[in-house]
């Protein structure tokens, strides 16, 4: 961070963003929902779009049209898309599918190993009928689906509580979509596709345990299935099971090659060599994780002791204290950046663990401290909404946990604003890893500037607000809005105007 505040200042006479770049394109469907991905174009009567590295298609006649230039975005997960449409190929007049569908998974470097969702069923008059059956409005309408369960038909109540959890997972609800799919497979057991749909979101709801072991069932129905073992991998890494997560997507990888496979099989590996090599200290709130001599016992317990500290304070800052035990890694330079595949400007990592480069480090320093504190937040963030939070509030709030100013650029940001050259908020709710450090210097100062703005203009409290309704799945902008009475186009102007007074102190 102390490099990118320094970087912040090198385009100030000749800063020429492509924030068309940072932008993306929304695809609606006839049925009403929509995706955001990063690309999409019309080709050969198909619609072709990509997220991150992955291509996906859709056939023509599902979509009403496509939105240039972002939008809002349907995701279950930081960066996976939801497949609202399913594969033109299903049989119309079946229920559940019989098979795993196979779209390649796609992994975010900010979070933990990401759950691409499965397939929905054909939208058939079958599946629209019982939906609106047991969808009222906004909610699932417990007596709907009690009076079907009445009626006694195994298949028919398996299928109205497999719809009530995929209306609950649109709605960015795991947690609630959960217990649907557990009745719904109580009733069709071995239902493969109820499997992938249950897995998935525990996986969600960061049940990573139960995510794994359902996912392990998965695969004994679907053998044959890549898929299925990339589910298996995903869910086991994120419940620190790197082991036998390396066995399943090695397994995978047998089945089907994959590219993105083979990434995250050598990252895991890389991570096991570490993980194997290493000791392990542990406080209330902490495992601290390191390798052999490479950090001496007087520095270990500064960490912890630091951790512990900074725990205490973002527990009473932000009203909210993790009951989960946090695992922070540390490594050398290059093990941090060979094992993350962090961006060159990172200092730091939270997929889920605390990842912190320390070489040359000997004692706790100010510097260090600010990396913690900036992590931590990130963590405390996690556990208190999930992946939905967008980045310019997360970014924000963990530079503003640190007690980091923006006064210091306040003047270049002011310049930008006024010259409407800012980088847009709708743009910085997606993750900063693949920015440039030009770009992530602004990107980083823009939303430090915002939460200071927030937390002058509304107070700490409202920026608390704004942060729960994200994690009960409105949209950013929809949050601020139902806290503030603010848009993005709002918050642009008096952070203009805000940046303007603060440049003269």
């Amino acid at each position: 961070m102390a490099n990118l505040r320094k970087t912040l200042f090198a385009f100030c006479s000749s800063f020429l963003l492509a924030t068309n770049m940072l932008m993306a394109d929304t695809i609606r469907f006839k049925n009403g929902a929509y995706i955001e991905v990063d690309n999409a174009s019309e080709k050969d009567g198909q619609i072709e779009y990509w997220m991150g590295s992955t291509r996906y298609t859709i056939p023509k006649t599902k979509i009403e049209k496509i939105v240039k230039g972002g939008g809002p975005s349907i995701t279950l997960g930081s960066q996976a898309p939801v497949n609202l449409v399913p594969p033109s190929s299903a049989d119309a007049a079946s229920q559940h599918s019989n098979s795993i569908p196979l779209p390649a998974a796609t992994a975010s470097k900010h979070a933990k190993i990401s759950v691409p969702a499965p397939s929905l069923p054909d939208d058939d008059s079958y599946w629209s009928h019982l939906r609106a059956q047991i969808v009222n409005r906004d909610h699932v309408d417990e007596s709907a689906l009690s009076a079907l369960e009445n009626q006694t038909n195994p298949d028919e109540t398996s299928n109205a509580y497999f719809v009530a959890g995929v209306f609950e997972m649109e709605r960015g609800n795991p947690e609630s979509a959960c217990p649907y799919f557990e009745h719904a497979l109580s009733l069709a057991p071995n239902e493969a596709s109820l499997l992938a749909w249950y897995a998935t979101s525990l996986e969600e709801a960061k049940r990573y345990a139960e995510a794994a072991f359902q996912a392990e069932h998965l695969t004994q129905l679907e053998p044959n299935s890549a898929q299925a073992f990339r589910w298996l991998a995903a869910a086991q890494y994120n419940a620190d099971r790197t082991r036998d997560a390396v066995r399943a997507w090695k397994r995978a990888l047998e089945l089907e090659p994959n590219p993105e496979t083979q990434r995250l099989l050598e990252r895991a590996q890389r991570e096991l060599e570490v993980e194997e090599r290493s000791n392990q200290q542990e406080s209330r709130h902490f495992s601290l994780r390191y390798e052999g001599g490479e950090t001496s016992l007087a520095l270990q317990r500064e960490l912890l002791g630091t951790l512990e500290e900074q725990y205490q304070q973002l527990a009473r800052d932000l009203d909210y204290a993790p009951r989960e035990n946090m695992v922070v890694t540390l490594y050398t330079q290059k093990q941090f950046f060979n094992i993350t595949e962090a961006p060159s400007w990172a200092g730091g990592l939270n997929d889920g663990k605390l990842r912190i480069p320390i070489q040359g480090v000997t004692s706790m320093t100010p510097e260090l401290q600010r990396v913690l504190k900036h992590e931590l937040t990130h963590s405390f963030v996690r556990f208190m909404v999930g992946d939905r939070c967008p980045s310019w509030l997360n970014e924000g709030l963990a530079q503003l946990m640190e007690a980091r100013s923006s006064s210091p650029y306040a003047g270049v940001l002011a310049g930008l604003f006024e010259q409407h050259k800012q980088i847009p908020f709708a743009a910085l709710e997606r993750p900063f890893n693949g920015l440039s450090e030009i770009q992530a210097s602004v990107a980083y100062a823009e939303s430090l500037s915002a939460l200071e703005y927030l937390r002058s203009r509304y107070g700490m409290d409202d920026v608390l607000r704004i942060l729960r309704r994200v994690g009960s799945g409105e949209a950013p902008e929809g949050a601020l809005r139902a806290v503030t009475r603010s848009d993005y186009a709002d918050l642009e102007r008096g952070l203009t105007a805000y940046l303007e007074n603060e440049k003269g102190h």
